[in-house]
């Protein structure tokens, strides 16, 4: 939980670094959430536009959708900061962020509706992810996820949205086209461990779309 007087901080300290980061141009294009002039609209328009001019190209377009386990709860600090620090963030913004997200603690409480007592487990420290409800919790989650697109190869187009991303890939063999998507998602799948995020298999969906039969196929990657 953040206090009132802590969101008026953070603010201050939001528009400061909001307006670096967009002078600078540091945000990837292919970041659609939790930035102004961007929507879900944009990142659907964007993802339409690939598909179809695949398409057009008679090509068959395949596409994946990851799903990230709790990732505003996994990003560790002592990457974040680094991170922030290769951006430019340095001196007392450094300074502040660092404090901003050091000793902090959480517990956990039961409630006991019929003894109308409580289960209190002990203090641990969080030392990772972003303040949830926070002004700043975004942005610092935004600045975490921008190289993701690095650890894809060319010819493969990701779109974010926040934490959630999606693959696509153009290819005119349709047998082949789940194939290339391997070397992809092993080498998402080492930045993620390195990020100490993950995916969650379960809800990642690998679609591909044709104009011959006009209909998308869906599967479930297991």
């Amino acid at each position: 939980m953040v206090t009132s007087f802590a969101k008026v901080l953070e603010t201050a300290l939001y528009e400061r670094m909001a307006e670096y980061i967009s002078y600078n141009s540091i945000i990837t294009d292919q970041q659609f959430g939790f930035r102004k002039g961007y929507s879900t609209d944009e990142a659907i328009f964007k993802l339409v536009y690939e598909v179809l001019n695949g398409l057009n190209d008679k090509s068959k377009v395949g596409s994946i959708f990851l799903d990230l386990e709790k990732a505003f709860h996994s990003g560790n600090h002592f990457i974040l900061i680094k991170k922030l620090s290769y951006y430019g963030i340095n001196g007392k913004a450094k300074q502040l962020i660092e404090s901003y997200l050091s000793n902090r603690y959480q517990r956990v409480t039961l409630k006991n509706s019929r003894t109308n007592s409580n289960v209190v487990s002990e203090w641990e420290s969080v030392k990772h992810g972003v303040p949830q409800g926070s002004v700043l919790g975004p942005l610092l989650f935004l600045l975490y996820i921008n190289d993701l697109p690095k650890a894809v190869p060319s010819g493969t187009i990701p779109i974010q949205f926040a934490d959630d991303t999606c693959l696509l890939i153009a290819s005119s063999n349709t047998c082949e086209l789940q194939k290339e998507f391997t070397t992809p998602l092993l080498q998402l799948n080492k930045w993620f461990q390195q990020n100490f995020l993950t995916l969650n298999v379960s809800k990642t969906y690998f679609f591909y779309t044709t104009t011959k039969i006009r209909i998308i196929l869906i599967y479930q990657l297991r």
